[in-house]
C-alpha cells in the first residue's frame, strides 16, 4: 500500500500570510494540493500535516474525504512535521510513502504515478529540473560561480520505501535538512532522479499564487472529485 504525507506546517514568511489556508473559491490552497493524490489509483492513504495556527480552520475541509487517514499538527520545523506524518503510518500496511509540499497544488497525476511505480525497497525517487540560470555561492562576502551543468532543482512529491524513510529521518533528525531525500544522501543510500515538471511550482511569493489561481480556475475538472 502507498501512503502520502502532505506537509503544510510552514510559516509562509516570504509570502506574507499563511499561504496554506489561502482561500481559492472558498477552499484552502492545501485542499487543492491533496486532490490529485485522492484521485490517483496508486495512493491508498493520505495524512495532512498542518501548523497549530491553521489546524482548526483547515481540518474541516478534509472531513469525509476518501483516503484521508488523519489530519494532524506538525512540529517546529518541517522535518518534525514529516516525522509526525510518518508516525501515522506505523503499524499499518503502508510500504511506500510520498512526501509532498502543501504549497504545490499543480502536481500532475502522471508524476505521482511514475514515482510510486519506481520506488523499491532500496532507493528513493525524486523529481528534478536542470538548472537553467547561473547560480552564485556566497559565503563570508566571497562569491563563487557554480557549474550549472551539474545543478538540479528538486521538487516534490518525493517517494520512499517505508519504513526506511522513517528510520533515516529518526537517525538524522538533529541534522539540518533541506529536503526529504537528504536523509538518503547522508546514509549513502540510492537516489534516482526523474524528470520534474516546470508547472509543478511551489507557492512562495504572491505572483505564484496568482499563477496557481488562474490554473485552478481554468482546469476545474482536474480538481473535481
Amino acid at each position: 500500500m502507498v501512503g502520502t504525507i502532505i506537509v503544510g506546517g510552514g510559516k509562509s514568511n516570504r509570502f506574507g500570510e499563511d499561504k496554506i489556508s489561502y482561500l481559492i473559491d472558498g477552499k484552502p490552497l492545501i485542499y487543492y494540493t491533496a486532490l490529485p493524490f485522492i484521485k490517483s489509483n496508486f495512493i491508498n492513504e493520505i495524512v495532512i500535516v498542518l501548523s497549530k495556527d491553521n489546524y482548526k480552520k483547515i481540518k474541516k475541509y478534509f472531513e469525509n474525504l476518501k483516503k484521508i487517514r488523519d489530519v494532524i499538527i506538525g512540529g517546529e520545523e518541517r522535518k518534525d512535521s514529516v516525522i509526525n506524518g510518518l508516525e501515522c503510518f506505523l503499524n499499518s500496511n503502508i510500504d511506500k510513502v510520498l512526501i509532498h509540499d502543501g504549497a504545490r497544488p499543480i502536481v500532475k497525476l502522471e508524476l505521482i504515478n511514475e514515482i510510486v511505480y519506481k520506488i523499491d525497497d532500496k532507493k528513493c525517487i525524486i523529481p528534478a529540473i536542470a538548472a537553467t540560470e547561473t547560480i552564485k555561492f556566497i559565503k563570508n562576502k566571497k562569491i563563487k560561480t557554480l557549474n550549472r551543468d551539474f545543478l538540479y532543482i528538486t521538487q516534490t512529491p518525493q517517494g520512499f520505501p517505508f519504513p526506511k524513510i522513517y528510520y533515516l529521518y529518526k537517525k538524522y533528525e538533529n541534522k539540518k535538512l533541506f529536503d526529504d531525500s537528504m536523509v538518503f544522501e547522508l546514509d549513502n543510500e540510492e537516489i534516482e532522479l526523474i524528470n520534474g515538471d516546470l508547472s509543478n511550482i511551489k507557492v512562495t511569493y504572491n505572483n505564484d499564487m496568482i499563477e496557481v489561481i488562474n490554473f485552478i480556475q481554468k482546469n476545474e475538472d482536474r480538481y473535481r472529485i
